[in-house]
C-alpha cells in the first residue's frame, strides 16, 4: 500500500477544504461535496473524505462517537484521534460498534463510508443541511425535542391550563435551553423554545388563579428573552428587539428584576452591534435601575453601559465604568451560563473597550486573559480570540492576526459562529485591509469570511405574549 506523506497529507486537506468552501458558496449538500472531494482527490479513503466534507477535525469526531455511546447507555469507548487516523489512513476496519457509531454521526450509510459490514442499519436519516452544526446532530436534537415534550406531557396530565407541576416543568425546560445554548444551532434551539412558548401562552388563555397567572407570564419572558437572544444570534436585529422587548416587559410587570434588566441589557448589546452606541448606552442605563446586585451590576456596567462609551469616544467615562465593573466583579461571585456573567465575559468587555480606545496593550492582556478562562470552541473563546486577532492587527501584525481568525474559522462550525463574532471578524478584515498591499493571508481570510454561509432564521411560530 502506497504511503502519503505527512506534507501531502497537508496538501490534500487544504484542497479539501478549499472545495468544501466553494461547494458551500454553491449551496451543495455534503453528499455533493464529499462526491466532488472523492473525485477530485482520489488518493483519500471515503472514511476521510466524508469528514473532511463536514469540516471537523478527528478531535471533533471522536467526541461525537463518545456521545452516541454515551446516549445509548454504553460506557465510554477508547477512542483516540490517532485511532480514528488509522482508520482513515491504513484501510483498518473499525469494529462494528465504531462503524454504527460512525454511521450516525455522518449521517450517512456505512457502505458510503467504506465500512463494508453487511446488515447494519443507521438510526435516523441524512441531513440536508450544507453543514449540521455539529457531528451526531440527530442524536443530541432528540434529546432537545424531548424537553419540550416533557411540558407537554405534564400539561396533558394537569389539564389545559396547566398546574404546578407543567410550570415546574417548564422552568426546567428554560434551565436546559440556557446551559444547553451552545450545544445546539440556533435555528433547531429556536423552534423547540417557541414549542415550549407556545405551549405557556395556550395556558394563559385558560382561567388562572393570579399567582399561577404570574408565574406563567414569568415563564413566558424568559423564553421570549432566550428567542429574542437566538434571533440576534442568527442575525435577525429587528426579531431580536421584539421577542427581548417582550421579556423586558413582562419583567417590569410582574416585578421580575432580573429579567427586565437581563432583556433590556440584550436590548443594550443589539443596538450596540447594530452600530447605535447612543441607543444602546440608553438602553445599558434603563438595564442598570434593575441591577440589585453586584454581579448584575457588573454585568450591566460591563455588557452595555462600557462598550457603548468606548464605542462614542468618552474615554474618561469608560475608565470610569471599567473600574466599576471590576470593583463589583470583585464582590461577586461568577455565575456561568447564558443568563450569568463571569470574570472570562468581564476581561472580553474591557478587551473590546481597551480596543476601541486604542490601547492595545490593555486589549492584549484583557483579551488573553478571557481565553485562558474559557474552553476552546465556546462562543466566549472566540470572541476574545477575535479581539485578540484585532489588537495585533492594530499593532500591524497581520501574521499572528489572521492565525488567530484562522484557529477560529477552523475550530467554530459557521452554524455555531454568533453574529457578535462575525461582526468582529469583518472589523478584523477591514482592519487587514487598510494596508495599500494587504498580506496573502489576509486576502484569504477574505475569502474565507465571503464563503461563510447566511445564517438560516430562526422561526418565528409561537404569538408574543400579551402580558394579561
Amino acid at each position: 500500500m502506497l504511503r502519503i506523506s505527512r506534507a501531502r497529507r497537508a496538501e490534500l486537506a487544504h484542497r479539501a477544504a478549499h472545495i468544501r468552501r466553494r461547494g458551500q458558496r454553491a449551496d451543495w449538500d455534503v453528499a455533493t461535496i464529499a462526491d466532488e472531494i472523492a473525485r477530485q482527490l482520489p488518493e483519500l479513503k471515503a472514511l476521510e473524505v466524508w469528514r473532511l466534507a463536514y469540516g471537523w477535525s478527528r478531535p471533533q469526531v471522536v467526541a461525537a462517537i463518545c456521545e452516541v455511546f454515551e446516549q445509548d447507555g454504553l460506557a465510554p469507548p477508547g477512542l483516540t484521534p490517532a485511532r480514528l487516523c488509522r482508520w482513515e489512513h491504513n484501510g483498518v476496519q473499525p469494529e462494528a460498534d465504531y462503524a454504527a457509531a460512525l454511521a450516525r454521526v455522518y449521517q450517512v450509510s456505512p457502505w458510503r463510508l467504506g465500512l463494508n459490514l453487511p446488515g447494519m442499519l443507521v438510526a435516523g436519516r441524512y441531513g440536508r443541511p450544507t453543514q449540521p452544526s455539529e457531528p451526531g446532530v440527530v442524536m443530541v436534537n432528540n434529546a432537545l425535542t424531548a424537553v419540550a415534550d416533557s411540558v407537554q406531557l405534564q400539561r396533558e396530565i394537569e389539564g389545559p391550563g396547566g398546574g404546578p407541576a407543567t410550570h415546574e416543568q417548564a422552568q426546567r425546560a428554560i434551565d436546559y435551553y440556557a446551559s444547553h445554548y451552545p450545544r445546539y444551532a440556533p435555528t433547531v434551539l429556536a423552534g423547540e423554545i417557541h414549542r415550549c412558548r407556545q405551549m405557556v401562552v395556550d395556558m394563559l388563555t385558560h382561567p388562572q388563579h393570579d399567582r399561577a397567572r404570574t408565574e406563567l407570564r414569568r415563564l413566558a419572558g424568559w423564553l421570549s428573552a432566550l428567542l429574542g437572544d437566538l434571533a440576534f444570534t442568527c442575525s435577525d436585529y429587528a426579531g431580536a428587539h421584539i421577542h427581548l422587548g417582550t421579556g423586558a416587559r413582562l419583567g417590569t410587570s410582574i416585578g421580575e428584576h432580573r429579567l427586565a434588566g437581563w432583556s433590556l441589557g440584550a436590548q443594550s448589546m443589539v443596538a450596540f452591534f447594530g452600530d447605535r452606541p447612543a441607543d444602546a448606552l440608553d438602553l445599558a442605563h434603563q438595564a442598570r435601575e434593575y441591577a440589585d446586585t453586584p454581579l448584575r451590576r457588573a454585568q450591566i456596567t460591563a455588557w452595555c453601559e462600557l462598550r457603548a462609551l468606548a464605542a462614542l469616544g468618552r474615554r474618561s467615562d469608560a475608565e470610569h465604568a471599567a473600574t466599576r465593573a471590576q470593583h463589583h466583579m470583585d464582590a461577586a461571585d461568577d455565575e456561568p451560563g447564558r443568563m450569568g456573567f463571569d470574570r472570562a465575559e468581564l476581561h472580553q468587555h474591557l478587551a473590546e473597550s481597551a480596543l476601541r480606545l486604542d490601547d492595545t496593550p490593555s486589549a492584549r492582556h484583557h483579551a488573553a486573559t478571557a481565553i485562558s478562562l474559557k474552553s476552546t470552541s465556546s462562543g466566549g473563546w472566540a470572541a476574545a480570540t477575535v479581539i485578540l486577532a484585532r489588537a495585533h492587527a492594530a499593532e500591524h501584525n497581520p501574521a499572528d492576526a489572521t492565525a488567530l481568525a484562522t484557529t477560529v474559522l477552523d475550530t467554530v462550525s459557521p452554524a455555531h459562529l454568533r453574529e457578535t463574532t462575525r461582526r468582529r471578524l469583518a472589523a478584523l478584515d477591514a482592519d487587514l485591509h487598510t494596508e495599500h498591499s494587504p498580506a496573502a493571508t489576509s486576502r484569504e481570510l477574505r475569502e474565507r469570511l465571503r464563503a461563510l454561509p447566511a445564517h438560516t432564521p430562526a422561526p418565528r411560530t409561537s404569538p408574543e405574549p400579551n402580558g394579561h
